[in-house]
C-alpha cells in the first residue's frame, strides 16, 4: 500500500511551509470495499527495507512560472539571474540594478520638470483650462460683442467729428455719421445682452468648478488641525489641476520631439552610448530620413565603433550605398566619409554597416620585426603588413603574383608600398629592384639600402627593365633542366625577382619623351619603358618575375594606354576616384561597398585616411573591407634596412645570368642619391675679372659704387697692359672706357647666365645720384649676398 501524507508544517520561525513526504513503496492499490469477495491472487509485493531511514523532506520556496520569464529591460543592462541559481552575487547585482534604475527615474523626473510636462507647467496649464471651461463659448461671444461695440463706438465718434468739420460733401458725411451711430447703438444692445446671458452661465460653471475646491480647503482646515489641513487641501486641488493639464498643447512634431527627449533618445553619436540607444538612432535615420525598408537590425559594439548587421525588406543595399553621406548627416558626431558598407555574401538583401568612432585604427599593430632572410616566397601570403579595424591581418601573396597600388596624391600608397617592402626585403629567395622616376628613389624610404638595384633616371630604368624581361623570358628554358615543372620555384639558390615601381605615371611620361635612332636593317626598334613593363607582366609571371606598381590612377589620362594595370590579380585601392573603381572592379562594385572614393587623403598635417585601402586579391580578400598599413618609425625602418643590407642580398643564379650577360644593375644598395651631381655641388671658381674687381672695391673701402670711368681706371692701374684702350681700337675708331668695360663684362658673365648693368647709386657725401656699378650687385655676383 502506498500512502502519501501532505500536511502543513511550521518552521521554528512560525512560518508556514509546504512539506511533502513520499514513501518509497510500490504503486497504490485500490481500497477494499465493504462487500466481501473472494480474494484474487496478486503479484508478490516488493520488499521494503524498513531499517533504512526515510529520505529527508524537500523544503523550499515554491517558484512560480512568472519568475522564469525575462522582464522588460529598456536600457539593456539588467543582470539576469536565473531564479534557480540565486546567489549572493546575483542578489548584489540585482540590488545594484534596482538602485541604478531608481537613480535613473529620479534623474528623469528632475529633467521632466524643465519640460512642458513638469509639475509647475502642468498645474498652470490645468488652471488655464479650467478657467477656459468656466468662461465657455458664451463668455468668448460676450467678449467679442463687447469689443465690436467699442470699435463701432469709436468709429461713430470719428465719423461725427469728420461731419462736423467737413467743408466738402458735408451732407454725405453727416448721413454716414448717422448710420455709424445707429450701428454703434445696435452693437451696444447686442453686447449688453450677450454679457447678461454669459454671466449666468459663468456663475453656474464657476460654482461647479471652484466650490468643490473651496470645500476641500475648508474641510481640511476644519477637520485637520488648521493650516496643515488647509495645505493638504491646496495640494489636492493642485493635483486635480495637474491632472487636467497633463497633456501639453503642442503640435504632433513638437510632441514627438518632447517624447524623444523624455525617452532619453540620443541626439549625437558617441562611443560610450548603449547599443539600444544607437539602434533607435540608426533605425530612425534609415527608415524616416533615407526611406529604406528595414527588416531587422543587429548591433554589435566593437572597440573601434559599431558593426550593424542589416537585413533589408525586398531591397538591395544599392540605395543605402548611394546615401551614405545622408546617413552620416543623420548621425551627428560621425566623421565625414567614415561610414562603411559591405555587401553580405549570404544574401543579396543583407549587408554589414560599420560606423567607426574617433580612432577606428587602434587595433592596427606596429609593423612587425622580421630578421634578415627569415621569410620565403612561399610564406609571403602570411606575412602581415596591414590590418583592418578589428585587427585582422593583411598579407598578400608574392609568388608569381603582381600587384597594383592605386591612389590619389597623398593617399598613402607609398606608405603602403614601404610596408610591403618591409616584408619583401626580409625574404631569403627574392631579388628586389626598384624604379622611381618621380621622386628620385625617396618613395622607397630607407629600404632602398637593401635593394639589389635602384633606377632613378630613364636610362637606369631601361637597364633594369630590359634585364628583368630578358631573365623572365629566358627562364622557361631552364624549367626541365632544374626539375621545376611548369613554373619557376623560388629558392635561395634560384631566387625570384620583384620589380617595385613607384610613381608609374612619371615612367609613362619618360617613355613618351624617349627618342631612338633609326634601327639598322634587320633590327627591331627598342621598346618604350612602359611597353617593357607591360611585356614583363605578360610573359614573365611563370618565371617568378613579378611587378609591384604604385600609380595615381588607372585611367587613360593618368597612365595613357597602360590601363592593363586594372587587370593585375592584386588591387590595393587607396583613396582614389570613382573612375578608377569602375575600371578595376566594375560598374556595380560601389553598390556592393567598394567605396575608396569616400576615403580622404592626407591634407597638411592631418592624416585622415592616408594608407587606408580596399584590397581585392582572390578569395581571401573579396569583401569590401578597408585595411590600414602597419607603420614604424623612420629610425626603426632605417635600422632594419641597414641590418638586412649587412646580411647580404640575394644574387641571381648563374643559369639566369646567361640571359643578360654583361649587365650591371644601377645603384645596388640604393647608391648615393647625389653622387652624379658632385660637380654641381662644388663651388664654381669665380672669373679672374670678378676677383680683381672685388679686390679693387675692398681696397677702396667698399664704396657703394663706382662709375664706369672710375672702375676702368682702377682696372688699368692694376693691369695696365690688359686694360689699354689702344688694344680695343678698331681702325681709326676708338672705344670709350664705358663701352670697353661693358663689352668685357658681358663676355665674362654671359656664359654664367649673369649680367651686371649700371644702376643709380649715391656716393658717400654726395647729394645726388650717379650711374655706375654698385657694390651690392657685385656681392650678388660673387656670392656674398645682396647687402650693400
Amino acid at each position: 500500500m502506498t500512502e502519501t501524507d501532505e500536511r502543513t508544517a511550521k518552521t521554528g520561525r512560525d512560518e508556514p511551509m509546504a512539506k511533502v513526504i513520499r514513501l518509497p513503496f510500490i504503486d497504490a492499490e485500490p481500497e477494499a470495499s465493504d462487500t466481501t469477495t473472494a480474494p484474487e491472487p496478486a503479484a508478490p509485493a516488493a520488499r521494503v527495507d524498513m531499517t533504512k531511514p526515510a529520505p529527508a523532506p524537500v523544503e523550499g520556496t515554491v517558484i512560480t512560472a512568472d519568475e522564469w520569464e525575462l522582464a522588460e529591460d529598456a536600457e539593456g543592462d539588467a543582470p539576469w539571474i536565473h531564479p534557480a541559481l540565486r546567489t549572493t552575487e546575483g542578489r548584489t547585482a540585482r540590488r545594484a540594478y534596482v538602485q541604478r534604475q531608481a537613480r535613473r527615474r529620479v534623474r528623469r523626473w528632475v529633467a521632466r520638470q524643465r519640460t512642458p510636462r513638469g509639475i509647475v507647467p502642468t498645474t498652470f496649464r490645468g488652471g488655464v483650462r479650467v478657467q477656459r471651461w468656466v468662461r465657455g463659448v458664451e463668455g468668448q461671444n460676450a467678449d467679442a460683442a463687447k469689443q465690436r461695440a467699442e470699435m463701432l463706438a469709436l468709429e461713430a465718434t470719428r465719423a461725427a467729428r469728420r461731419a462736423q468739420f467737413a467743408l466738402l460733401q458735408r451732407d454725405a458725411k453727416k448721413k454716414a455719421a448717422d448710420v455709424a451711430q445707429q450701428e454703434s447703438s445696435m452693437a451696444l444692445v447686442q453686447a449688453t445682452a450677450a454679457v447678461s446671458s454669459a454671466r449666468g452661465k459663468f456663475f453656474q460653471r464657476a460654482a461647479a468648478a471652484y466650490l468643490p475646491m473651496a470645500g476641500i480647503d475648508v474641510a481640511g482646515f476644519v477637520f485637520m488641525d488648521g493650516m496643515v489641513g488647509l495645505g493638504t487641501g491646496v495640494l489636492v486641488n493642485l493635483a486635480v489641476l495637474a491632472r487636467v493639464g497633463r497633456r501639453p498643447d503642442m503640435s504632433p512634431e513638437e510632441l514627438e520631439e518632447l517624447e524623444r527627449a523624455e525617452a532619453g533618445l540620443p541626439d549625437r553619436f558617441e562611443m560610450g552610448m548603449t547599443p539600444r540607444a544607437f539602434e533607435a538612432m540608426l533605425h530612425e535615420a534609415l527608415t524616416k530620413e533615407i526611406g529604406i525598408a528595414v527588416h531587422s537590425l543587429q548591433i554589435f559594439p566593437r572597440n573601434w565603433g559599431f558593426e550593424i548587421q542589416v537585413v533589408l525588406k525586398n531591397q538591395t543595399p544599392e540605395k543605402l550605398s548611394d546615401n551614405l553621406a545622408l546617413l552620416e548627416a543623420c548621425l551627428p558626431g560621425v566623421r565625414t566619409n567614415s561610414a562603411l558598407l559591405q555587401q553580405s555574401a549570404k544574401a543579396r538583401n543583407e549587408c554589414v554597416l560599420r560606423i567607426p568612432g574617433d580612432d577606428p585604427w587602434k587595433a592596427v599593430p606596429e609593423l612587425p620585426y622580421r630578421a634578415p632572410k627569415s621569410v620565403t616566397t612561399h610564406e609571403l601570403h602570411k606575412v602581415q603588413f596591414g590590418a583592418d579595424m578589428s585587427g585582422r591581418s593583411l598579407a598578400l601573396p608574392g609568388k608569381r603574383t603582381s600587384a597594383a597600388y592605386i591612389g590619389k596624391p597623398r593617399s598613402g600608397k607609398s606608405t603602403m608600398l614601404r610596408a610591403r617592402l618591409d616584408a619583401l626585403t626580409a625574404t631569403s629567395d627574392r631579388i628586389i629592384v626598384g624604379i622611381d622616376l618621380g621622386s628620385y628613389g625617396s618613395g622607397f624610404g630607407p629600404y632602398r639600402k637593401c635593394m639589389s638595384a635602384l633606377a632613378r633616371t630613364p636610362r637606369e630604368a631601361r637597364i633594369v627593365l630590359e634585364w628583368a624581361l630578358a631573365v623572365g623570358m629566358g627562364r622557361p628554358k631552364l624549367f626541365n633542366r632544374l626539375g621545376m615543372g611548369m613554373n619557376w620555384e623560388a629558392s635561395p639558390a634560384n631566387p625570384g625577382i620583384t620589380v617595385i615601381i613607384d610613381e608609374f605615371p612619371a615612367l609613362v611620361v619618360a617613355a613618351k619623351s624617349e627618342t631612338f635612332a633609326d634601327p639598322e636593317e634587320g633590327e627591331d626598334k627598342p621598346l618604350r619603358l612602359d611597353e617593357l613593363v607591360k611585356q614583363i607582366n605578360l610573359t614573365s609571371a611563370k618565371s617568378d618575375v613579378t611587378l609591384e606598381i604604385a600609380s595615381q590612377g588607372v585611367t587613360k589620362d593618368r597612365v595613357g594606354a597602360n590601363t592593363w594595370l586594372a587587370e593585375l590579380p592584386v588591387q590595393v585601392m587607396c583613396p582614389c576616384d570613382k573612375d578608377d573603381i569602375v575600371q578595376i572592379a566594375g560598374g556595380g562594385a560601389m553598390a556592393q561597398g567598394w567605396r575608396p572614393d569616400r576615403l580622404l587623403p592626407a591634407m597638411g598635417d592631418a592624416i585622415y585616411d592616408a594608407s587606408v585601402a580596399y584590397v581585392m586579391a582572390g578569395g581571401d580578400y573579396c569583401e569590401p573591407i578597408p585595411y590600414r598599413a602597419c607603420i614604424t618609425s623612420e629610425d626603426e625602418a632605417d635600422r632594419r634596412a641597414t641590418e638586412r643590407a649587412a646580411a647580404g642580398m640575394c644574387e641571381l643564379d648563374k643559369a639566369s645570368k646567361a640571359f643578360a650577360p654583361g649587365v650591371t644593375l644601377p645603384n645596388p644598395g640604393g647608391g648615393d642619391p647625389w653622387e652624379d651631381d658632385e660637380d654641381e655641388d662644388q663651388e664654381e671658381t669665380l672669373p679672374v675679372l670678378l676677383q680683381a674687381i672685388r679686390s679693387i672695391y675692398r681696397s677702396l673701402g667698399d664704396p657703394s659704387g663706382l662709375t664706369e670711368d672710375e672702375l676702368f681706371d682702377a682696372l688699368h692701374d692694376v693691369q695696365p697692359d690688359t686694360w689699354d684702350l689702344e688694344k680695343f681700337a678698331t681702325g681709326d675708331a676708338r672705344m670709350t672706357k664705358g663701352a670697353v668695360l661693358a663689352l668685357v663684362l658681358d663676355k665674362v658673365l654671359a656664359p654664367r647666365g649673369a649680367k651686371w648693368a649700371k644702376e643709380s647709386y649715391r656716393p658717400k657725401g654726395a647729394k645726388s645720384t650717379v650711374k655706375g656699378y654698385r657694390l651690392r650687385d657685385l656681392k650678388r655676383l660673387v656670392g656674398e649676398g645682396d647687402e650693400s
